[in-house]
């Protein structure tokens, strides 16, 4: 880069003129780059388009599959005497649960032991152990190396699927005893003790019981607390002895609110759409979007698919306003077309047929495809790899890279400007000082002239 000039023979402040001078040789550059901010905005509007269509399309997924429609709910009028939790294949109903004996492990401890727990034991033994058909034993050392209560309590734990654990308790104050507890409820203990002289006894209260329950009527005996065999699709939990019902029914609830927040994010898909999309005519600015076919193609081909007819399947169920989807009451309805959802009319639709409006929304077991999945394959076309909006970012970005190569060319004829200008200006300098000079010699001379005669 060549340096300002400083000859300064006019007096005039010269490089200031030279860059005033640049900044209008600059303007194409200043557009290009005002150009290449728009090119920017408009990346960010559509990749925030894209991020909201994949939000929506996230919110479909769930109403697609039969799974939602078919989900049951179990309530239980004691949550304190027994929990349930219903399945798919549950089938709608009340049941009366009286829990009448609950499952318990079975418990067993030694004598007790005045020597601290990792003091040996002073005498020698086996110790065989058994549970549900699972069988252990361990060999309890004296003499060298001698076992105490902690080191036998170490070796039980150590045999796998043994289903016992082993701990060592104080029980009162410096007394120690050895605690065996069964994994599992309603299972006994066996104990085969050859000379460990440990004394396993079973605990008082803790002996092995089985759950005693009886629902509607009907006695039913488990070796657990959880019970996932008595009601097909239906999992009871026991707490405490009592009498509780349960009812088992559809989740219309989850599913109302699964299709609440689908309308909310399709609503809000709107919103930033308006954003991009809009015309303020008292400041007459334009969206970053404004007039975009692009835009315009994705806002009508959604809204035709939503408000589509999906005829030859059940009779009532065509279109979505059946199940009280729509933009609003006639006389009100939404002039920016966003979504409402009538609860009342939904749940009376899927009480009258909850195929039908499965059928209707989602994909039904004949493969036939419903508005939501029409409109998934709509917005697919859209936000795929290969999709519309894929290829205006590469179509933008392609933009941008060419105005980014135009700047980089006007920089140099801009850089080259400037070295000519300031030669220029460096030359205008040189012959003024030049002329100054020859003008002084004259005068010399024609004041020496003077003085002579």
């Amino acid at each position: 880069m060549s340096s300002p000039i400083s000859l300064n023979v006019t007096g005039l402040d010269t490089e200031t003129l030279i860059q005033e001078l640049m900044k209008l040789e600059k303007q194409p550059v200043v557009a290009l780059e005002a150009k290449q901010r728009m090119i920017a905005d408009r990346k960010a509007a559509w990749n925030a388009l894209k991020g909201k269509i994949d939000s929506l399309m996230s919110k479909i997924r769930p109403l697609l599959g039969q799974a939602v429609y078919d989900a049951k709910v179990a309530k239980t009028s004691d949550p304190a005497v027994i929990s349930a939790t219903a399945f798919r294949a549950a089938m709608p109903g009340n049941y009366d649960v009286e829990v009448l004996n609950l499952a318990k492990a079975h418990t067993l401890q030694s004598r007790s032991f005045t020597q601290l727990p990792d003091e040996a034991l002073g005498f020698s033994g086996k110790l065989v152990l058994s549970v549900g058909g699972a069988v252990g034993e361990i060999i309890i050392q004296g003499g060298e190396n001698p076992d105490s209560l902690n080191s036998v309590a170490a070796k039980i734990n150590s045999i796998e699927g043994l289903g016992i654990t082993a701990s060592v308790l104080e029980v009162v104050p410096s007394e120690y005893r050895l605690v065996l507890a069964a994994a599992s409820t309603g299972q006994a203990i066996s104990v085969e003790d050859e000379g460990s002289a440990l004394g396993l006894a079973t605990v008082e209260g803790r002996e092995p019981a089985k759950a005693m329950f009886r629902i509607n009527g009907i006695t039913f005996e488990r070796d657990s607390n959880d019970i996932s065999d008595a009601v097909p699709g239906v999992s009871f939990n026991l707490l405490k002895a009592g009498a509780a019902s349960v009812t088992v029914s559809y989740d219309d609830d989850a599913l109302v609110k699964t299709v609440n927040e689908l309308i909310n994010e399709y609503n809000s898909l709107l919103d930033i759409a308006a954003k991009y999309n809009s015309w303020d005519s008292d400041t007459r600015k334009a969206g970053l979007l404004f007039g975009d076919p692009l835009l315009q193609r994705l806002l009508s081909q959604i809204r035709t698919t939503i408000f589509s007819d999906i005829s030859g399947r059940f009779p009532g169920f065509r279109f979505v306003g059946a199940v009280g989807i729509s933009t609003g009451s006639i006389g009100s309805y939404s002039r920016d077309g966003k979504l409402s959802l009538d609860e009342s009319k939904f749940r009376e639709a899927l009480a009258e047929n909850r195929d039908a409006v499965a059928s209707l929304l989602g994909e039904d077991e004949a493969g036939s495809e419903g508005v939501l999945a029409n409109l998934r394959q709509v917005l697919q076309m859209y936000v795929a790899h290969d999709g519309f909006l894929p290829l205006r970012d590469a179509q933008l970005e392609s933009q941008d890279k060419d105005i980014s190569r135009q700047i980089e060319n006007l920089e140099r004829r801009l850089q080259i400007r400037l070295m000519n200008l300031r030669r220029q200006f460096t030359a205008l300098e040189t012959l003024l000082m030049q002329m100054n000079s020859q003008g002084l010699w004259l005068a010399q001379q024609v004041q020496g002239l003077f003085v002579g005669d």
